[in-house]
């Protein structure tokens, strides 16, 4: 595409002619476009800022890190190169040669919760084993029974 290519040749001229302190912003989507689904002027977008000096400097090269989440929409940007500070070295270099690499969350351990349900429920039986009252049918209601019992003596 002849236009993007004229867009990234000034970018570089810009970027060439900048002093130490002027910033560099790169911005993705924060959310990929569906099939069919129209671009509104309402996309919310996440962004990096890198010092211009320090692009143009390390010739052009970075490595630019797009953080998703489980979904697949961006939470975050990583932008690296190798020069942090700014001397005012120029390049020849005249194109970007940009690394880019995805990184999701990684899966954790999970709980083992098959097992705390068999011992809660080991527990329970064992409480209403122990809860249920063995005596006999005397011991139990004999408060009951001798009143009676007396009543007929």
């Amino acid at each position: 595409n002849a236009e993007y290519g004229k867009k990234v040749s000034n970018t570089i001229a810009e970027l060439k002619r900048a002093k130490n302190d002027t910033l560099y912003y790169i911005r993705v989507p924060h959310k990929a476009l569906e099939e069919g689904e129209e671009s509104s002027g309402e996309r919310k977008y996440v962004s990096v800022v890198v010092r211009g000096c320090s692009i143009v400097e390390s010739h052009l090269t970075h490595s630019l890190e797009i953080h998703m989440d489980n979904t697949g929409y961006v939470t975050g940007l990583s932008l690296h190169n190798e020069i942090e500070d700014c001397t005012g070295r120029s390049t020849s270099a005249s194109s970007f040669n940009t690394a880019a690499s995805l990184h999701f969350p990684g899966v954790g351990a999970s709980p083992d919760v098959h097992s705390f349900i068999q011992l809660k429920e080991k527990e329970e039986k064992k409480k209403a084993a122990e809860s249920q009252d063995k005596r006999s049918f005397l011991a139990k209601y004999w408060m009951y029974i001798l009143p009676v019992f007396l009543l007929f003596i």
